[in-house]
């Protein structure tokens, strides 16, 4: 495998498969494979969908610890480089440096 596809991926758009004119499946290499697989990681773990009405502070600021680990678990991302704003808490973003650049999640509660 070349450095251009080292990391892809199916595209996906609101849960399912994306696909061409053709009815094959699009791709999506590097960088915004690396993000695609960051949201679904997110959204598997559960850890937003158990802020849905949360009001504590303490309970936020947990799980987007959780979150921050989750995310550094992945070997693409440069450990230490993820910042996650929350302060909206309807809109959650998520910036990291990963190993084909830098990427940015932004994630709805």
């Amino acid at each position: 495998m070349t450095a251009s596809n080292e990391w892809q991926d199916i595209l996906i758009t609101d849960r399912d498969i994306t696909l061409d004119a053709a009815g094959i499946p699009e791709m999506v290499v590097q960088r915004p494979s690396i993000t695609q697989d960051i949201v679904h990681m997110i959204m598997d773990s559960g850890l937003l969908i158990e802020l849905v009405g949360e009001r504590s502070e303490s309970k936020w600021a947990g799980n987007m610890s959780k979150v921050e680990t989750l995310v550094e678990d992945d070997t693409r991302i440069i450990p230490g480089t993820i910042k996650i704003d929350w302060s909206n808490r309807e809109k959650i973003y998520l910036f990291a440096e990963s190993l084909a650049g830098d990427i940015k999640v932004e994630m709805e509660v």
